[in-house]
């Protein structure tokens, strides 16, 4: 991964094919001392792992996808919940038949790249809802 452009809090993030993500994006982070933000991304992905969270289960439901895929739309923050940092990312994808779906991303390889522009923003931290299971920003 490597900073393409940077101005004041704002970077252009450029991941290299085969390269793991989104454990690249939090070397980047914690490298930079950054606890919160917002970014949106554009590339393509192979083999990724994404999760559909079950309410009524509160927990997520994942599956690995085999292959190459656009991604279409990729959207998240960064939070802090307690210590850890945490990335909370959605993702539409399309595959060669032109089919769509999305979710949460978990994790993958770098297809051919992925360009992110990310904007670090003031504190944003997370609580445990215990109705719904999830960690929520406050």
């Amino acid at each position: 991964m490597k900073i393409t452009k940077q101005k004041n809090s704002e970077y252009v993030l450029v991941f290299k094919r085969g390269e793991n993500y989104p454990s690249e994006l939090i070397k980047f982070l914690k490298k930079k001392k950054i606890r919160s933000g917002f970014f949106f991304g554009l590339g393509a992905l192979e083999n990724p792992e994404i999760s559909y969270y079950d309410l009524k289960k509160k927990r997520y439901l994942s599956r690995r996808f085999k292959g190459i895929f656009e991604v279409l739309s990729l959207v998240g923050n960064v939070a802090v919940l307690g210590k850890e940092l945490v990335i909370h990312e959605h993702i539409v994808l399309g595959d060669r038949n032109y089919r769509v779906f999305g979710g949460h991303l978990k994790n993958a390889k770098i297809g051919g790249t992925l360009e992110v522009f990310f904007q670090k923003t003031k504190f944003l931290e997370r609580f445990r809802n215990f109705k719904t299971g999830l960690n929520l920003l406050d």
